[in-house]
């Protein structure tokens, strides 16, 4: 055999070996990249199937608070996307695993597209991967919220828009929350407060008594605020006998604003239930020159 036929078969064997080769990574790099996304983005689908509820009431803070309507940016289009990222890893595992036979021995050209399409897909998916993922930690973990209102003046003020923490949250005096008012507030459709908490479970509520009307509110020996006898009657928990005096009811919290004579809270719809607060606001990133955390309000 001449020297050219034996370099010329040699260089076939090691092209063969080398498509065979490169086949093989590429299957199992097709195969195992969507499956990865499919467990992550299933575990996200279950995790926010399980909390519908708050998924819901989230979206819709944040679409409201990033383009001021909370469909944009709402449920709908969070699980839509979610669905979509799935189904392409399932189409794209499905396609892999039916072309495999074909792709065994593709040569080199047939390899080189196959890359350049799942790059393509790579990057879409990519993408969709990262929206879900940044929705997801955004909803979940740090809320934006847009604050419309005065009653929290001057600590927040109407068109501030500020960040809230949501997970394991538990109710702390003098904190400001975001709670689900839709049970205390007589807007027909679904309404957000944001609220400073003056008193939390086992806190002592004292009324002074000023005159016939009105009297002084101190909890747990420090003052809050003058307010009528009818707005002390409502914080009262129903149940008992009413005195001057009462402890704060398990998971429940007084709020009020910070405007106190502009402000619809604990006053007028009575104490509110800790599991319809939202989150707890962290600091201000809107408007920029006012960045940061205002200097909580004392209680007295």
């Amino acid at each position: 055999m001449k020297k050219s036929k034996k370099l010329e078969l040699k260089n076939s064997l090691e092209n063969n070996e080398y498509v065979l080769e490169n086949n093989e990574f590429l299957f199992r790099k097709l195969m195992f990249n969507p499956l990865l996304r499919i467990g992550g983005m299933l575990i996200l689908l279950i995790f926010s199937l399980l909390n519908n509820e708050r998924i819901i009431h989230l979206a819709k803070i944040t679409s409201n608070s990033l383009v001021s309507n909370e469909w944009m940016f709402g449920p709908v289009t969070y699980y839509t996307v979610l669905g979509v990222t799935i189904g392409l890893c399932l189409l794209t595992s499905l396609a892999v695993v039916l072309a495999k036979p074909h792709l065994d021995m593709a040569s080199i050209s047939v390899l080189r597209t196959t890359y350049r399409i799942f790059s393509v897909y790579d990057l879409v998916v990519f993408i969709l991967s990262t929206f879900v993922c940044l929705f997801f930690i955004v909803m979940i973990l740090l809320t934006p919220c847009n604050i419309s209102g005065n009653s929290m003046n001057n600590t927040f003020q109407d068109g501030d828009r500020v960040l809230i923490w949501n997970i394991g949250y538990q109710p702390v005096r003098n904190d400001v929350v975001v709670f689900d008012a839709t049970d205390y507030s007589s807007a027909s459709s679904q309404t957000f407060f944001i609220k400073r908490i003056i008193a939390k479970e086992n806190d002592r509520i004292d009324y002074q008594v000023k005159d016939a009307h009105s009297g002084w509110l101190y909890v747990n020996d420090l003052y809050v605020q003058e307010v009528f006898k009818w707005e002390y009657e409502n914080l009262y928990p129903e149940g008992l006998s009413f005195s001057n005096s009462f402890l704060m009811p398990k998971d429940k919290i007084l709020v009020m604003g910070d405007n106190r004579s502009n402000s619809t809270d604990s006053r007028s719809f009575g104490l509110v239930d800790e599991k319809d607060i939202v989150g707890k606001v962290l600091f201000r990133f809107y408007p920029f020159q006012k960045i940061g955390n205002p200097s909580p309000e004392i209680l007295h």
